[in-house]
């Protein structure tokens, strides 16, 4: 059997195996609690990193249909520029159209003028043409009147000489 002095000593190292024992007990508790712990963060961990690729999708989601609002507004800018520059075009012809309107008004005025020295003509060639007449009525008289004083001369000739003759 043993000694006292070995039981105290087996009682001793008991003890002292005892107090390593909650000393490892309490360590493998902290550890236990450090596991949970991490268990824990790493569970948040994932859930963060879930709702990160979440948001990183959204993200991504956000910035494609930043890309075709992007897109969009680009055509619709060159859609302005495009109508900007048939509004450019369309003051053009505006313009132009307000100036052959003003050349139409001009030209029908001009033509109106022209009517009125048309008429004018017409009606200065029909008294030109009543004076033609009347100059070739005239004429013909005048032709007919040469002709029967140069018959009347021809026949004063004749009878001056059938009178000299009578005479001689």
């Amino acid at each position: 059997m043993l000694s006292a002095e070995q039981i105290k000593l087996l009682i001793s190292a008991n003890e002292s195996l005892q107090v390593q024992l909650a000393d490892a007990n309490a360590m493998l508790a902290a550890r236990e609690q450090e596991i949970e712990f991490l268990s824990d963060e790493l569970a948040e961990s994932v859930a963060l990193r879930s709702k990160i690729d979440g948001q990183q999708d959204e993200i991504e989601s956000i910035r494609n249909r930043l890309g075709e609002g992007q897109q969009a507004n680009k055509g619709a800018e060159e859609r302005e520029l495009e109508l900007q520059r048939e509004l450019t075009g369309m003051a053009v012809l505006n313009k132009d159209y307000g100036e052959l309107l003003q050349d139409y008004a001009s030209l029908q005025s001009q033509f109106k003028d022209i009517q009125m020295q048309l008429i004018t003509m017409k009606a200065a060639s029909l008294e030109l043409e009543q004076y033609a007449r009347r100059i070739g009525e005239l004429e013909s008289l005048l032709e007919n009147s040469v002709l029967e004083r140069d018959s009347l001369k021809e026949r004063i000739s004749m009878l001056e000489s059938k009178n000299f003759l009578k005479e001689i």
